[in-house]
């Protein structure tokens, strides 16, 4: 008897050790919340979208070119890596007198929340808005906004909820969001980008890009080390003419940088394609 409460005490020490030894140390095993998508709260979908906020260093980023239509600039971003989080994010400017983020945040491939942050000149005032959309199997059960005349003014200020028109919140194409941003981060459909032509400037060059459809967008990268790549395109520029070419590049001071081929490796990261 006392061999078998022995080990009986020993196969109990050593299950609690391997739990307590194999506990996740998974980013998102810090998110709060175990229920599904489908049954939080609005309190819940902004402590669990906080989290991955947090932990967005542990996530996959992915990113566009910055792309640019008359005084129109887009630019988006994906956070992945892990099953339960997703985040994209969406940056687009008008001139000097607008200029948006949205946010868009998952949980097991469920859209739960979206924040948009707005700046707007209004008759030369400048006015700042948050508004923020929190859903359920795809639809929006409560909106909440502020708004102020300054980015300082508005943190302070709490949230006010947004009353629905006869129940019901507006309806809004995320689906068509979210397709829109993965085409720029892939360079897809109306992001797709050809060659156009590259500036001979001595202290820096710079890769232009235009659309190869339709849609009027272009694009440029800065070229800050030439490598042979950048070579060919200055000796033989109508050779790559109305082509797509391979780049890779980062975002550095909100404008695309070029990153030589021979910089490249396979750990690389901050970079695209």
């Amino acid at each position: 008897m006392k061999t078998i409460r022995f080990l009986s005490s020993v196969i109990l020490l050593v299950t609690l050790y391997s739990c307590n030894y194999f506990k996740s140390k998974h980013p998102q095993a810090a998110l709060p919340g175990e229920e599904g998508a489908t049954g939080m709260t609005d309190k819940s979908i902004l402590n669990y979208s906080a989290a991955i906020d947090r932990t967005l260093s542990h996530y996959k980023k992915d990113f566009s070119l910055i792309y640019l239509s008359g005084d129109l600039s887009v630019y988006a971003e994906k956070y992945s890596n892990y099953g339960d989080g997703k985040l994209y994010k969406t940056y687009t400017a008008n001139g000097n007198t607008s200029n948006s983020v949205k946010s868009y945040y998952f949980k097991n491939d469920s859209l739960i929340l979206v924040k948009q942050q707005d700046k707007v000149m209004n008759e030369g005032v400048e006015v700042y808005k948050n508004v923020r959309s929190y859903l359920r199997n795809n639809v929006t059960f409560k909106m909440d906004s502020r708004t102020a005349s300054s980015a300082a003014a508005l943190s302070t200020l709490p949230y006010l909820l947004i009353q629905p028109a006869e129940n019901k919140y507006p309806e809004e194409d995320y689906a068509g969001d979210i397709k829109s941003m993965d085409e720029a981060i892939a360079g897809t459909d109306k992001f797709e980008m050809v060659f156009d032509n590259i500036t001979t400037y001595p202290d820096a060059h710079y890769i232009f890009l235009k659309s190869k459809g339709p849609s009027n967008y272009k694009a440029s990268l800065l070229v800050s080390t030439r490598d042979t790549f950048i070579d060919s395109l200055l000796n033989f520029p109508s050779v790559f003419k109305d082509e797509k070419l391979s780049l890779r590049w980062k975002i550095k001071d909100k404008e695309a940088v070029y990153v030589p081929v021979d910089s490249i490796s396979t750990s690389a990261s901050g970079l695209n394609r």
